[in-house]
């Protein structure tokens, strides 16, 4: 699979250079992502000392490997919110609008276009109609200018769609790499390849314990797709899933339904498909799955493929790969102290593959929060706001972890081709990671730890490597 997306090939940026001895700042925001940049930028508005952290370069990110959606309609997403009360939804909204107004004034200043596109959530089926249909009526209550439509123009016949006007969509690596680029013009120092082993709250302060040395702050903001290690038992509550994208020629593009191009869309039910244009390819989204827990990751590649050739007029395939994201047991992000009632350590995670406008929210509102200028719609978006939703993903995880266990007696250890022997013991919390042949990566079914086939740490609340054996 490549790692490659259309958008985020080449614009790599270089680690930066911690200095000899501790590093210290008012704020370390650990993650440069959108959330992770949009609080630095923010915070630096405000007149913060604040220093970057990220395990990575730019097209690295979560954010880089995105369908570059900006929207709040997020196909079901407020009426899966909406159990919560009409006081989360309507903050839920304040925070993807505040992201979006804000995108769309710093991109535009920054030379970064932002394509305007509608926005549309697709029922496929007969039984995605009542979805689609509380989607319209959250979007009504709350004032939205959403709307009905019988015939959305969508390659497969549709039982019908909620189209919202006014929202966008960008090249989210041009977008990020703008970012970052302004965040060194305001003095802003981002060290990449810097990966966070350890969180200590200290009686005043934070240390972070790094692969580059230790770095110290009055407060710390983890902008991460989850909390590194155990902090605030947060990685239990979430749940890590993949999503695979993949962006395809047209060779015809008057042979795509009338009205496609303006348009974003994705489908209410399963499966999943997100279509819209991206720099004159079609990039096409869905068949996810919850990471470490599918057989068989490229049969899932294969059925998105086969339904492209199918419904599509396209030609060769360009890019393929593949993104995570947490949801979390609200439905709702989590932006806020990962402990209550604790300032020094702030996380933001769980978007449900919804990131870009709410993340960037997120990061309107923590930078608020530690300004002494915190918005009003923050409170509903901490993580202990809201009670968490009658699922049965404990179970399910720990039933992933028994069964891990069980195989792991008999198969302790795992080799890769190329990668060596090793440990099938994740270091996090103990789950046994499964090879995922599509990706080439070991996989923890248990909190979505990722890691490469030498046991090299990819992604996930682990912060070490697999044991080499």
């Amino acid at each position: 699979m490549s790692q490659e997306t259309p958008e985020t090939a080449g614009g790599q940026e270089g680690p930066g250079v911690l200095a000899p001895g501790p590093l210290r700042a008012d704020v370390v925001v650990v993650g440069a992502g959108i959330t992770g940049v949009v609080t630095a930028l923010a915070l630096a508005d405000g007149g913060a000392d604040v220093v970057v952290l990220d395990k990575a370069a730019a097209g690295a990110t979560t954010t880089a490997r995105s369908t570059g959606k900006l929207s709040v309609l997020q196909g079901v997403q407020l009426a899966r919110i909406a159990h919560n009360g009409d006081e989360a939804v309507a903050s839920y909204l304040a925070a993807g609008f505040a992201g979006l107004g804000w995108l769309r004034r710093t991109l535009d200043d920054l030379g970064v276009p932002v394509e305007n596109r509608d926005d549309l959530t697709v029922a496929t089926t007969p039984a995605q109609v009542p979805q689609v249909e509380a989607v319209l009526e959250t979007c009504s209550r709350h004032g939205l200018a959403a709307a009905w439509e019988d015939e959305p123009p969508y390659p497969v016949p549709t039982f019908g769609a909620v189209r919202l006007p006014g929202q966008g969509q960008v090249d989210p690596l041009r977008m990020l790499s703008a970012l970052r680029s302004r965040l060194r013009a305001r003095g802003v120092p981002v060290h990449d390849g810097v990966r966070v082993r350890q969180v200590r709250r200290l009686r005043s302060g934070v240390a972070l314990r790094t692969t580059r040395g230790t770095v110290l702050a009055e407060h710390v903001v983890l902008a991460t797709g989850t909390p590194p290690g155990r902090l605030g038992g947060l990685f239990m509550r979430l749940e890590a899933g993949r999503s695979l994208l993949t962006t395809w020629d047209v060779p015809d593009p008057a042979a795509l339904p009338a009205g496609f191009a303006g348009t974003m869309s994705i489908t209410a039910g399963s499966p999943t498909r997100s279509l819209r244009m991206a720099g004159g390819l079609l990039m096409v989204g869905g068949e996810g799955y919850l990471t470490g827990r599918e057989p068989n990751p490229a049969a899932r590649l294969a059925t998105l493929d086969e339904w492209t050739h199918t419904h599509l007029p396209v030609g060769n395939a360009h890019h393929t790969w593949a993104a995570q994201d947490y949801i979390s047991d609200t439905g709702l992000p989590f932006v806020g102290p990962a402990v209550p009632g604790d300032e020094r350590v702030l996380v933001a995670t769980g978007y449900g593959k919804w990131g870009l406008t709410t993340g960037a929210g997120a990061g309107l509102a923590l930078a608020g929060r530690l300004l002494g200028d915190p918005v009003e719609w923050g409170p509903a978006l901490e993580p202990w706001a809201w009670p968490p939703e009658p699922t049965a993903r404990s179970a399910a995880t720990f039933g992933e972890q028994s069964k891990g266990w069980a195989c792991a007696v008999t198969r302790p250890t795992g080799e890769a081709p190329g990668g060596g022997e090793v440990s099938r013991v994740c270091p996090h919390l103990g789950g046994v990671v499964r090879w995922n042949d599509q990706e080439k990566s070991w996989d923890c079914p248990v909190h979505g730890s990722r890691f490469a086939p030498d046991g090299t740490l990819l992604e996930g609340p682990a912060t070490e490597n697999l044991a080499q054996r």
